[in-house]
């Protein structure tokens, strides 16, 4: 059996039981590895002003670890942390439901029915369980659409011109010559009365574009 990457086993049971853990047949070498990243991981949410060497420092002073792997429990316990307030969230997120499992088993104990429906009530909601998951969607497997350059109006669905390439080289030879220059463009007063004319003209045309 394949050993598990400490990164997976951490995602999926930061905040699993110990006891679970061994259940579950996880070896224990990264279960005490991650019993060490779980308890870094909680200091540095609750002091978010510390860094990467304050962090390095605290696991070798603790844990009497080497700095390398102090470093690589470093990188793990930031990847999990990800976006701080996110993950801070996730951390609260976990607080709340233990202590509805707590209030649930204490309703159970003593038999009191209505307190653990309530409870039962409340866990369900927070966690929408009554919602179906929403599905990620897989972006790595999304194909782009391949794209051919063409000449032909048609795949669009443009009428074709006849003999276009000789038309263009026709206009060309009529409005095209040595003699041409450039110049400056120059601004035109066409009057208030024509300027809103042609207004109107630009939303009719505009109109009549959106009814297409």
């Amino acid at each position: 059996m394949a050993i598990p990457k400490t990164i997976d086993v951490c995602r999926e049971h930061l905040f699993t039981d110990k006891s679970e853990l061994i259940r579950l047949a996880i070896p224990e070498i990264i279960i005490d590895r991650l019993l060490r990243i779980r308890d870094v991981y909680n200091k540095w949410l609750a002091t978010p002003s510390y860094k990467d060497g304050d962090i390095v420092a605290l696991l070798i002073q603790t844990y009497d670890v080497s700095r390398s792997t102090a470093y690589a429990d470093v990188k793990i316990i930031k990847t999990l942390l990800g976006d701080m307030n996110r993950s801070t969230r996730d951390y609260h997120r976990w607080q709340f439901n233990e202590q509805i499992r707590e209030a649930m088993e204490l309703a159970r104990n003593k038999g009191d029915l209505k307190s653990l429906v309530q409870a039962l009530d409340k866990y369900a909601k927070y966690n929408k369980l009554d919602q179906e998951d929403v599905r990620e969607i897989p972006w790595d497997e999304i194909i782009p659409q391949p794209f051919t350059p063409t000449s032909d109006p048609t795949v669009i669905g443009i009428k074709p011109i006849p003999n276009i390439q000789e038309r263009i080289a026709e206009k060309k030879r009529q409005y095209w010559n040595e003699d041409m220059e450039d110049v400056e463009a120059e601004e035109i007063d066409l009057g208030e009365g024509l300027e809103m004319e042609l207004k109107e003209k630009e939303k009719d045309y505009a109109r009549t574009q959106e009814k297409l």
